[in-house]
């Protein structure tokens, strides 16, 4: 089963980063202006920096798990969220003030570092989240289907700009932990999980009832991993005075014991959904499994 799994995986990574070059590809060849095209270059070498895939790996599974069948299809349209994810990182790293993203240089840093690499990183994100927009309208599924996705996806990066805006906010300030866990809830758990897999289902044709049996399970599953998160960089954190649960407890036995009743939650929730497929089901929760090792 956990070689199935490991295949599984790997297979969604070559397909997903094969897509993601066809995409920049055709583009940077349809483009005749100069800047345009360095900036299309760039940003196909950002997306193709290694690494985890994740939301767009959902995005398959969800549109798998409401019982869709076109493989192909779902494959190109889903590496918008990627898109979508790296215009966030780039103006995430400008907030943060990081120098390296996915072991090379941050695109504000790619453009000096100064107040005009940070205007000109800003513009390179907006552009590619346009380019993530383009990828799911221009997709071949059902127009209702894209209009429900686009909404949601809309609700999204709402939801997750409150929660960074709130994150942000609250390092100056004494923090409670209904303000750490709405971070949690809004600037990570959607966005990660809940959003994606939502957003595949709806592609599929998915109504609200199997929204919500998701979502049941997905969000107290987004929590555990910004917990998890968290706990991998403390130094970080602590040092920019983040508002996170191990700031507010200072216990790492605290943080974990809540991180694992969590996880714990969202497997309950899922094993007793009847209404999912079972291989869709279990590659989730092997994708649980490899994420919080085996909790």
């Amino acid at each position: 089963m956990e070689k199935l799994f490991i295949k599984t995986l790997l297979g969604y990574h070559k397909n997903i980063d094969k897509e993601l070059k066809k995409f920049f590809d055709e583009k940077i060849k349809k483009t005749k202006d100069k800047l345009a095209r360095e900036t299309l270059r760039l940003s196909k070498e950002f997306s193709l920096r290694p690494g985890k895939r994740g939301r767009t790996i959902l995005v398959n599974c969800g549109y798998f798990l409401a019982g869709g069948k076109d493989k192909k299809e779902i494959l190109q349209t889903s590496i918008f969220i990627e898109l979508i994810h790296n215009y966030l990182l780039i103006h995430d790293d400008i907030i943060d003030r990081d120098k390296l993203r996915r072991g090379k240089p941050t695109v504000h840093q790619y453009y000096g570092g100064n107040h005009f690499g940070e205007s000109m990183a800003i513009c390179v994100g907006d552009l590619v989240n346009a380019l993530g927009y383009e990828i799911l309208t221009n997709s071949k599924f059902p127009n209702n289907c894209k209009i429900s996705a686009l909404e949601t996806l809309n609700r999204t990066i709402i939801r997750t700009g409150h929660g960074q805006m709130l994150d942000l906010w609250l390092r100056s300030r004494e923090i409670t932990e209904k303000d750490v866990f709405n971070i949690y809830q809004n600037k990570t758990a959607f966005y990660t999980l809940v959003a994606p897999l939502q957003i595949g289902a709806i592609l599929a044709g998915a109504k609200q009832a199997f929204l919500n049996k998701i979502e049941k399970f997905a969000l107290p599953l987004g929590v555990a991993f910004q917990i998890q998160d968290d706990l991998s960089d403390i130094k970080k954190d602590t040092k920019e005075n983040q508002p996170t649960l191990f700031r507010l407890k200072g216990s790492l036995e605290y943080c974990q014991k809540i991180m694992e009743k969590l996880v714990k939650k969202a497997k309950r929730c899922l094993n007793s959904e009847k209404e999912f497929p079972q291989k869709e089901k279990q590659f989730i929760l092997d994708l649980i499994d490899s994420v919080f090792k085996k909790i």
